[in-house]
């Protein structure tokens, strides 16, 4: 591929809501947290070999965040082109690498997945690791949200100085479509300030009835594997996950073994079928099946009735990566015809009416959107092969695509390499039935994001998911919304959950998160150590569900304070540090 060099836009951006105060982005693929933030320019349709549209930019602390938008067909932001940013980080166009009036201190070809980094001694190339890049979708769109790393070298400059005015020029693949189209590109002022606190997820079940699964890709079976075996058993033994699909990961007897005797549960169950998917569960196996004729997806029926009222379907898939977009839409136009035949009768093995559905995995979307598209709408590519459409929820619509957000930042990739040239991603998806399934609790672990008091909550060390795998897993807590039975349905205890506050140790503010078996009068409340009343948090009656109050200290002297929930005759307390 020829590729031309591109000359990034500088965007003069004012922000109406928050004057130039940062947003709280998060990078996974929807566009929701965009909407207040106002276009920084809008560019004509009709130009240019991608045609750029609608460009807005802010940032948080960490990150500087630009939001790309198209006129017309779908691109495919990390491969097959060649458009340009240039950024000059210090706002002097005599400084860096003269470009369309800025002079810049970073060049990033995003078709290329790589750039220059323009210093005082001259000129280097980088990586996506070296700028701190996330951008999403993987697959193709006409927008896409990136991130840039505020505090990387290229960014500071090597100072390690969050940068303050920025200017910012971009050009199109073949070097007629710019943004802006005037000389000088963007201006850009950074304010870290006021900065929507990040809400940390906790890794415990929001309600303890739910059923928590996990898709986890090993890399190379790497839960046998002596230098990350460790990382992986603190990691199970935190998320404690009832299912689990595995993909890389060969010998399903020796996984359940394993993982027998990190959990300390006698009754596992474990199913191992086709090119490297296992699947673990605490609930008995009813039947099992290879879905594809590539044997990347595989399928078990499992005994949740007493739980769920209902069994449930687990899909697990690991599809071919990379380029291999044929190989992919194959087998997701044949995962549908197969789903099609369940809802006729015709299946693998015999599915009730109504069985909730999760599909998991690795499914490597990294190319053309309509693989995603065939798997959750049921639009079926090859018909001649594979027959006709099918929806296939049980409701006649879509399967849901399960977003979800790190635990500990706003980040929603699950995969990451910095020693590749791409950039991290959400290659690991969860679909589900939601016309019968309630979603609980979910999310993404990566434990480099976590702080040291999460880690120690929960026996975790910073390295442990970095070292385990290049996939992070994700985690999704279920019930379902079909009635169970009277003759199966188990009695729920009055029972209330007190959790771990985040952050803690804290500074001002923190979120204390609790749960509710059942409606009742709640009362949670803040003491100081001598008993005295600081702060009435909630004093109402609540219904059954989790809850999330955050408490401001603001008037509050730094110390060891203690908060109390009582409800449904029960009450538990737990301390909170804070530190000014």
């Amino acid at each position: 591929m020829q590729t031309s060099f591109i000359r990034i836009a500088v965007l003069v951006f004012i922000c109406v809501k928050y004057g130039f105060a940062g947003d709280a982005i998060t990078i996974d693929g929807l566009f929701e947290d965009w909407t207040e933030i106002p276009v920084a320019y809008a560019d004509a349709a009709g130009d240019g070999s991608e045609d750029f549209a609608d460009f807005k930019i802010t940032n948080d602390k960490d990150f500087l965040f630009i939001k790309i938008a198209f006129h017309s067909s779908k691109q495919l932001l990390q491969d097959l082109n060649s458009i340009k940013l240039f950024i000059d980080t210090d706002n002097n166009n005599q400084t860096g690498h003269q470009t369309n009036g800025i002079g810049a201190e970073l060049e990033w070809c995003f078709g290329c997945r790589d750039g220059i980094y323009y210093s005082s001694t001259g000129e280097a190339a980088i990586r996506q690791a070296d700028i701190i890049i996330r951008s999403a979708p993987t697959i193709t769109s006409k927008e896409f949200e990136i991130a840039i790393g505020l505090n990387s070298i290229p960014m500071t400059s090597g100072t390690l100085v969050t940068p303050d005015n920025l200017s910012l020029f971009l050009s199109s693949s073949d070097n007629t479509d710019f943004v802006p189209d005037a000389s000088g590109g963007f201006s850009y002022v950074v304010d870290t300030n006021n900065v929507e606190p990040l809400n940390i997820i906790p890794l415990v079940k929001n309600i303890e009835q739910h059923v928590r699964m996990m898709t986890y890709n090993t890399l190379s079976s790497g839960l046998f594997d002596t230098d990350r075996q460790d990382h992986f058993k603190k990691i199970i033994q935190a998320l404690n996950p009832d299912i689990m699909g595995f993909q890389e990961q060969s010998d399903g007897n020796q996984v359940k073994a394993l993982i027998s005797n990190w959990i300390q549960e006698t009754e596992l169950y474990s199913v191992e079928l086709g090119n490297g998917n296992v699947v673990v569960s605490k609930y008995p196996v009813l039947n099992q099946a290879l879905l594809t004729t590539s044997d990347r997806t595989m399928a078990v029926l499992l005994q949740t009735e007493s739980i769920l009222g209902q069994n449930l379907l687990i899909i697990n898939s690991h599809l071919a990566c990379c380029a291999n977009n044929e190989s992919r839409q194959n087998d997701a136009d044949e995962i549908i015809k197969i789903m099609r035949n369940w809802r006729s009768g015709d299946g693998p093995f015999p599915l009730a009416l109504n069985t909730p559905i999760v599909h998991l995995g690795d499914f490597n979307l990294v190319g053309d959107s309509q693989q995603l598209i065939t798997l959750t709408e049921g639009d079926i590519v090859n018909e001649a092969t594979f027959g006709e459409d099918f929806l296939p929820d049980w409701d006649n619509t879509g399967l849901a695509d399960l977003f979800s957000r790190q635990t500990s930042i706003r980040m929603g990739y699950t995969w990451r390499n910095d020693n590749s040239s791409f950039s991290p991603g959400k290659l690991d998806y969860i679909l589900y039935s939601d016309s019968n399934i309630e979603l609980g609790n979910h999310f993404v672990l990566n434990t480099l994001a976590m702080s040291q008091s999460e880690l120690d909550t929960y026996g975790l060390l910073s390295e442990n998911t970095n070292i385990a795998s290049d996939h992070l897993p994700r985690i999704m807590d279920i019930a379902s919304l079909s009635p169970v039975s009277i003759e199966d349905k188990t009695e729920i205890p009055n029972k209330i959950e007190l959790y771990p506050a985040y952050p803690n140790p804290f500074n001002s503010t923190t979120n204390i998160r609790y749960s509710l078996s059942k409606t009742g009068r709640v009362s949670l409340t803040v003491y100081d150590l001598l008993g005295k009343q600081v702060e009435v948090l909630v004093n109402e009656i609540q219904s059954a569900g989790p809850y999330v109050i955050q408490f401001d200290a603001g008037t509050l002297s730094s110390g060891i304070y203690l908060y109390h929930l009582e409800s449904i005759g029960q009450s538990k307390v737990k301390k909170l540090l804070l530190v000014k």
